[in-house]
């Protein structure tokens, strides 16, 4: 039987405001990297920071035959908001932040509950979503039996005092493309190579793309830049298209007629390519994580407060661990607080309390790991 929980809501709340005042975008989370290493002093927790980026791992209980991972985003977005430009945590990172301090918490003071070694990922960049690749090629890390994380959830989605044991994110996967033409008179267009004319058909035949599934899709261009003068046939132009998808194998094939589609517009004077690919795997689930997941949240929130899994567009790059191979077992607590309007909308609001029951939910799932 395990013992009650107990964990200090003031300090949450306090770890949740100082981490808002220091937000900080991908990869330049330098004050945050500090708040969290003064943290881990106070509790006399060890810690490794990544010697070529921000962020750091912690590990407790070290040694044991089983590795449970627990990992939380620390990047900021900048946005403007009431007129000027901010870096705010309009995606709720410091409120995981927060609650993975108050996990960690616990653990350095119940030392007896630990079931293995719990090594916590404070992971930069997740916004970016190449965080968590960098994390994995430092080397810092290594395997894991089980990885566990979190994120708080629109009130569209999972209502407050609620939560659901897998937060289904699809894949997600952006191309950053150079298209060169040919230039010529605006009066003589024919002489030359037009690259808006190029990505026009592109365009359409990323519209025209089928997959042989009920399940949602989509190839959306999202920007374009080419020409600078009115009367000049472009020869040069630069584009971004985001592919979405439910699963890993249904990327697959969109990307195969992705880059089936730029073959085929890449012909002559028109030439297409590739200057860069961001990846963010889909959920990978995994029922034994999924199984104790739920049981974490039935004993802090009630049988009423385990939601199914409810379908998103979003993505998150917590699903490279296990996609890359490193994490044998993961799933993500999505996290329900009554949070409007929504994720990455400066001035998104959400019910505080809600995380201490997180850092609850999330403790019970790290003391039952040694019970699966």
């Amino acid at each position: 039987m395990l013992n009650p929980i107990t964990v200090n809501a003031q300090q949450i709340y306090t770890d949740f405001d100082q981490l808002g005042a220091c937000a900080e975008v991908a990869f330049q989370e330098v004050r945050t990297t500090a708040y969290l290493a003064q943290r881990l002093d106070q509790l006399g927790v060890s810690y490794q920071r990544f010697p070529q980026m921000t962020g750091l791992i912690a590990t407790l209980n070290p040694g044991q035959p089983v590795t449970i991972g627990l990992r939380t985003d620390i990047d900021a977005l900048k946005q403007v908001y009431q007129g000027k430009t901010q870096v705010l945590h309009s995606c709720g990172h410091n409120a995981h932040m927060a609650i993975v301090l108050a996990v960690v918490t616990y653990f350095a003071t119940h030392p007896d509950d630990l079931p293995g070694t719990l090594k916590v990922i404070f992971q930069p960049a997740e916004e970016t979503v190449t965080g968590a690749e960098k994390v994995i090629q430092s080397g810092l890390l290594g395997p894991l039996d089980v990885l566990y994380g979190l994120h708080v959830c629109p009130d569209s989605e999972v209502g407050d005092h609620q939560a659901e044991a897998l937060l289904p994110d699809i894949a997600t996967r952006t191309y950053w493309v150079t298209i060169t033409g040919k230039t010529a008179h605006a009066g003589r267009p024919w002489l030359g190579a037009n690259v808006i004319d190029a990505f026009s058909t592109l365009n359409e035949r990323f519209k025209q793309i089928k997959l042989a599934t009920d399940s949602p899709y989509s190839v959306t261009a999202t920007m374009f830049q080419a020409g600078e003068s009115s009367n000049i046939v472009p020869d040069k132009g630069t584009f971004a298209v985001d592919l979405r998808a439910r699963t890993n194998d249904l990327m697959d094939q969109l990307q195969d007629q992705a880059f089936r589609a730029m073959r085929a517009v890449s012909t002559g004077d028109i030439q297409i390519t590739l200057d860069g690919n961001d990846l963010s795997p889909a959920a990978i689930p995994d029922d034994q994580a999924i199984a104790t997941m739920g049981q974490a949240i039935t004993a802090v929130l009630g049988a009423d407060g385990l939601v199914d899994p409810v379908p998103t567009q979003g993505g998150d790059d917590f699903h490279f661990y296990a996609y890359d191979g490193l994490a044998r077992r993961s799933t993500m607590l999505g996290l329900g607080c009554g949070l409007t309007p929504g994720l990455h909308i400066p001035g998104m609001t959400f019910d505080h309390t809600a995380m201490v029951a997180g850092a609850q939910i999330l403790i019970n799932a790290v003391r039952l790991t040694g019970q699966d």
